[in-house]
């Protein structure tokens, strides 16, 4: 294990989930988004009234500026989402430490919706401490 602490995020437009893991405790956080659903293209040009691509991307900086806040700039990071939105994330967290001069391992991860127990094993793997499997008796 790099880190001490490990801490996982499973990441699209709606929300965020993260998860910090430790041996001795896991705190959970989670940040919904306000970035607008992207809409199907109606043939018309976009108007200012309508919003567009500009006011979503201005929306989803806002949103993994939070995230990122939020995270811990010494844990680990394991990244997981589905979409574009966790390469972005994750192209972020990298730049602002390569900007600092930090170094930990971030992992990127696809994958769709996964419940909390799922995110926790993932991170346990990730850190190098899978959950004890048991065989029923």
């Amino acid at each position: 294990m790099t880190s001490p602490r490990t801490t996982g995020v499973w990441i699209s437009a709606d929300s965020a989930t993260m998860l910090r893991w430790s041996p001795e405790l896991t705190v959970r956080h989670r940040i919904d988004s306000t970035v607008p659903g992207r809409h199907r293209s109606t043939g018309r040009p976009p108007t200012e009234d309508r919003g567009g691509e500009d006011h979503r991307e201005e929306h989803m900086r806002a949103f993994l500026n939070q995230i990122a806040q939020a995270v811990a700039i010494d844990d680990d990071l394991l990244l997981v989402g589905d979409g574009e939105v966790v390469e972005h994330f994750a192209d972020q967290i990298r730049t602002d430490d390569q900007s600092h001069g930090r170094k930990r391992r971030i992992e990127v991860e696809k994958s769709g919706p996964v419940t909390e127990r799922q995110l926790l094993a993932l991170i346990r793997t990730f850190a190098g401490s899978p959950a004890k499997r048991y065989l029923p008796r």
